[in-house]
């Protein structure tokens, strides 16, 4: 009877901070219809491997609850989580989610990284808010991949100082950071913007837009071509930035 409103396909997010807004609403602005997420706040509170260590503590619960509505697929999102663990526990991670739930996981570096190299870029200038040490592991998940990363455009914020910023604002931090990143590093292929609590969608757009010749990438869409993939239910999307609306 009512077959044509239930979801096709339920995904489990691990999500970083306390408060989900903008991930929600950029992933339903772009998700085909019957895709849902079921989102769980693990609450990290600063940027530091002990932070993750404690957010993660309680990881199997969290993942049981997961299971509890029937999810298909964990996601574990957020940048931070990973370049703070390193790449060796980030995989570790991964391997002990797919075997507590008996479904595939994957996460946002992972799904960055994979679209980058979908879209054959070769130098990625990245753009965030974290640190020096943060910004050399990511680079090493791109080394990994055969991909070589700019010095990072970045503004160094603590999540507690970047949660409370308008969205416009933090909009309007996005792009300009970008457009400096192009002007520092015109060798570059493409841009990643690292982030899941600015809207960052319409700012890949737009440069894409203004530098025709380059690529942008941010979280939001590269889980959402990542996820399409896995779930097999992948066709472009018209109307976004070059990752999700070209075949």
């Amino acid at each position: 009877m009512f077959e044509g409103d239930l979801p096709r396909h339920k995904i489990g997010f691990l999500s970083p901070l306390s408060i989900i807004d903008n991930s929600a609403y950029e992933f339903y602005k772009l998700a085909p219809k019957g895709i849902m997420a079921v989102m769980i706040p693990l609450g990290l509170s600063e940027f530091s491997a002990a932070d993750v260590d404690r957010v993660f503590g309680p990881l199997d619960g969290v993942l049981d609850q997961l299971m509890d509505r029937g999810i298909e697929m964990t996601i574990q999102a957020g940048t931070p989580l990973a370049v703070l663990m390193g790449i060796e526990a980030h995989d570790r991670l991964l391997a002990h989610i797919e075997k507590r739930t008996g479904h595939p996981a994957t996460s946002t570096v992972t799904a960055v990284v994979r679209a980058a190299k979908h879209m054959g870029l070769k130098k990625v200038a990245l753009v965030n808010k974290w640190t020096g040490p943060m910004n050399k592991v990511l680079g090493d998940f791109f080394a990994r991949a055969g991909m070589s990363t700019c010095t990072p455009t970045t503004k160094e914020l603590t999540p507690a100082e970047f949660v409370k910023i308008r969205a416009d604002d933090h909009m309007r931090l996005c792009y300009e950071l970008c457009k400096q990143t192009f002007k520092d590093n015109p060798d570059c292929d493409g841009v990643y913007a690292g982030g899941g609590t600015w809207l960052a969608e319409p700012v890949m757009r737009e440069l894409e837009k203004e530098f025709p010749n380059k690529v942008a990438i941010c979280n939001q869409t590269a889980q959402m071509w990542d996820t399409l993939q896995l779930l097999k239910e992948w066709k472009p999307i018209p109307g976004h930035n070059r990752l999700l609306a070209t075949p």
